[in-house]
């Protein structure tokens, strides 16, 4: 075969060797380019293949496999290093990991956000139950030394009053307990001591009630006593702290957030998000609220301010006129509404009229936020009122179902229970005082070690979410 290159006869070969001259240099250049002799004068294109151009070929090959193992290990420890980043700011630093999930769900929606914590919780989960197989159960405070004076139940047939050990009022680290003179509380409270659900992960102070320090109270008998719960008989590291609150001698109020529950009829300068100056002289103790207004639309209303309207499968602290409070599903609570101060409802209750929740049956039962699969165990709180509503509950429990929660808020005397808040930066309990050369109260110390806050919140810088907080009850005897 023949090609007519510039009025040049050449051969030209069809098994594709490589055709050397100078004209076949120019023809497709080094890269195949159609140059002189390609398709468009109408002669054909072949590819010149040099020695140089193999070797190069090689040598790049040979990089390549060299440097991908590299490019693998960088980006490898890149990845660790920014998980372990993004793990400190969440546990560490205080409003990082809500920011940082309100911040994703804007972007991707809650579906995936919650996929991703139900998958990282779980795998804690499966971690934890490894690690502490044959671990101690966990323990907030120390349990009191054995024959301590400590919170018991009266004797029915006396109902004699019940010598108890009181805290100091000077603010004290969290588990920490001052000793002071014994004082006399009423027969009725502080509530009487029970018998652990499982005594095989059952710690030392398991059942007894401890009184509590309540900052800026000195002499005062204390309004709040402490206990601890292990509800789970798979897990000694699912524990419970319960505070249990006189509601003769403190009163509770709720707090809208500036921005949760979400609600376009009240404005926003109705919604202040922090305890009103004119109770920061009784302040004593401030707990989370409920669930954000996308999961679950719950109910809220203060002050006949209407932020969502009420749920019929809904739990409901109801919070009346008298001072007193219930816990009950909305349609038992409905006709007394008027009555009402405020309400917050929740999932649906967790213990109601002394009985829990059947649902609770199936440990892992998504209705209370657990995992996707029935993997998931998670930070959890509740609030919980006693058959004659003396006696206030509230429940911080740490890597618990919401079946072990209602198990931890029952034992402990709750007649009616409804879960709170969950996930590892919402739930806290925290206890107020006076701090020298600062006007106004501040946060002292909180109900459980690693509970991150900062000690203006809720009276310094306004709250995004609604929250409950204790003041004292002034005209107590």
């Amino acid at each position: 075969m023949e090609a007519r290159l510039h009025g040049v006869v050449a051969p030209v070969q069809d098994d594709g060797d490589e055709a050397r001259g100078p004209e076949r240099a120019g023809a497709g250049g080094d890269d195949g380019d159609a140059g002189p002799g390609g398709p468009e004068f109408g002669g054909r294109a072949s590819i010149s293949y040099r020695p140089r151009d193999v070797a190069k070929s090689k040598r790049r090959s040979k990089d390549g496999g060299r440097r991908w193992p590299r490019r693998l290990l960088v980006g490898t420890a890149v990845v660790a290093v920014g998980t372990a980043g993004l793990w400190t700011a969440i546990h560490h630093v205080p409003g990082f990991g809500p920011a940082l999930a309100d911040g994703v769900r804007a972007v991707v929606g809650p579906a995936p956000v919650a996929w991703a914590e139900d998958v990282a919780y779980g795998v804690a989960d499966r971690v934890n139950r490894l690690r502490f197989r044959d671990a101690k159960p966990k323990e907030f405070w120390d349990a009191p030394p054995p024959g301590a004076p400590t919170a018991t139940p009266p004797s029915p047939a006396t109902a004699s009053p019940t010598a108890v050990t009181a805290a100091s009022g000077a603010p004290t680290a969290p588990g920490a307990e001052a000793a002071k003179p014994a004082v006399t509380a009423a027969p009725d409270y502080p509530p009487p001591a029970y018998s652990p659900p499982f005594p095989g992960v059952a710690g030392n102070g398991d059942g007894t009630w401890i009184a509590m320090g309540e900052p800026g109270a000195p002499g005062d008998p204390p309004a709040m006593h402490k206990s601890l719960v292990h509800p789970d008989p798979k897990r000694t590291f699912a524990a419970v702290a319960i505070v249990a609150i006189d509601l003769k001698r403190l009163d509770l109020r709720l707090v809208a957030g500036t921005v949760e529950p979400e609600s376009s009829g009240v404005p926003k300068d109705r919604r202040k998000g922090m305890v009103p100056a004119e109770h920061f002289g009784d302040l004593v103790a401030v707990f989370n609220g409920g669930f954000k207004a996308t999961h679950g639309h719950y109910g809220m209303m203060i002050g006949g301010d209407t932020f969502l309207p009420p749920r019929d499968i809904a739990c409901t602290v109801g919070l009346f006129r008298d001072g007193a409070i219930r816990i009950r599903t909305w349609p038992a609570l409905k006709a007394s509404e008027p009555d009402m101060t405020a309400y917050r409802q929740t999932p649906p209750c967790l213990v109601e009229q002394g009985k829990e929740n059947d649902a609770l049956s199936v440990e892992y039962n998504r209705n209370w936020g657990a995992a996707v699969g029935g993997e998931t165990v998670i930070r959890r709180s509740a609030i919980g009122i006693d058959k004659a509503g003396r006696t206030l509950f509230y429940g911080l429990g740490e890597s618990v179902t919401a079946q072990a929660l209602a198990r931890a808020m029952h034992v402990a005397g709750a007649d009616g229970a409804a879960q709170l808040d969950v996930n590892y930066s919402y739930p806290r309990f925290l206890l107020y005082g006076k701090t020298p050369g600062v006007d106004g109260p501040r946060a002292q110390s909180a109900l459980i070690p690693g509970l991150k806050y900062v000690s203006w919140e809720y009276v310094g810088d306004a709250s995004p979410r609604d929250f409950f907080y204790l003041i004292r009850h002034r005209s107590a005897s």
